[in-house]
């Protein structure tokens, strides 16, 4: 069994890691504030032999080599640890805050519709806000799946027309959150009268993988049925449905992160009334009868 102050040594090894990480990702985007899964990408892209594997010594580094899918395990526990001995700002890693949270815009921009930007995951949140309100955009974050709470509040804020640009991980737990998101407003018969709503996901997408060369790493589906619909989903694009990748892997792979992606996305709308050619997943006026 290993001493207690050797696991404090070992800590201290990885905690000096993880916060050299961290300042070589400041120094190279200027960005401050990083999820842990987005350090967990940038960790893996970088080519350096530095990743330190401890031995049963005190302070001892047994072998030195390239950070590993396998390792991110225990990145959180490294995280925390840099944080607490002072290695990285306590503030720099955005934490998860489970719920559903409504950021409504600052000002709203003269337009004959309104923008909302959702996903299934609430550490984006900070990382989304300035370049949401920018655009005078509400943003929506919610756990997993909408609640009919969520639904509810939607419904409410239907006095013009609004557009709803998705984000989820692509993987087989989250890649249809648009979809089955599309599917409930749908199917709100009662209201469909008096809603003007178009839906679309922005990312991720299978083509995004290829074109930003994402790394997907492994999967761990928590249905079968979600699994044969994902390995369906990814058929065409010659994709590994075993694997996954996350919107955090924006954030490196990227040009400004994930707030750079969002920022280009909500761009094409500055201004543009002009949707009929684009390709969406929910369009309530066709739904109408």
């Amino acid at each position: 069994m290993t001493e207690p102050f050797v696991d404090t040594e070992t800590d201290r090894t990885k905690a000096k890691w993880v916060g050299r990480i961290y300042d070589e990702f400041v120094r190279e985007t200027g960005r401050s504030k990083i999820t842990p899964r987005a350090l967990f990408y940038y960790a893996l892209q970088r080519k350096a032999s530095d990743y330190p594997i401890c031995g049963k010594f005190v302070g001892e580094i047994r072998i030195l080599r390239p950070y590993h899918e396998s390792d991110g395990e225990k990145l959180s526990k490294w995280m925390n640890k840099a944080r607490m001995l002072g290695y990285i700002p306590a503030d720099a890693i955005i934490d998860e805050i489970f719920g559903e949270h409504i950021i409504p815009p600052s000002s709203t921009r003269r337009r004959p519709y309104s923008i909302e930007v959702w996903l299934n995951k609430s550490t984006i949140n900070p990382l989304l806000s300035s370049v949401c309100k920018k655009y005078g955009a509400t943003l929506v974050s919610v756990q997993g799946r909408a609640s009919d709470a969520a639904l509810d509040t939607l419904y409410g804020r239907c006095t013009s027309p609004i557009i709803i640009l998705c984000l989820c991980d692509l993987n087989s737990d989250n890649a249809f959150f648009a979809r089955d998101l599309a599917a409930r407003i749908a199917g709100a018969k009662p209201l469909r009268s008096n809603l003007d709503l178009k839906l679309k996901c922005i990312g991720l997408l299978p083509e995004q993988i290829l074109t930003l060369k994402i790394p997907m790493v492994q999967n761990r589906p928590n249905s079968e049925e979600n699994q044969e619909r994902f390995k369906r989903y990814l058929k065409s694009h010659s994709l590994d449905s075993k694997k996954m990748a996350e919107l955090d892997a924006l954030e490196v792979y990227y040009p400004g992160g994930i707030a750079g992606f969002v920022d280009d996305c909500l761009n094409q709308y500055k201004g543009n009334s002009n949707f009929d050619n684009e390709s969406w997943l929910l369009d309530m006026r066709s739904c109408v009868t």
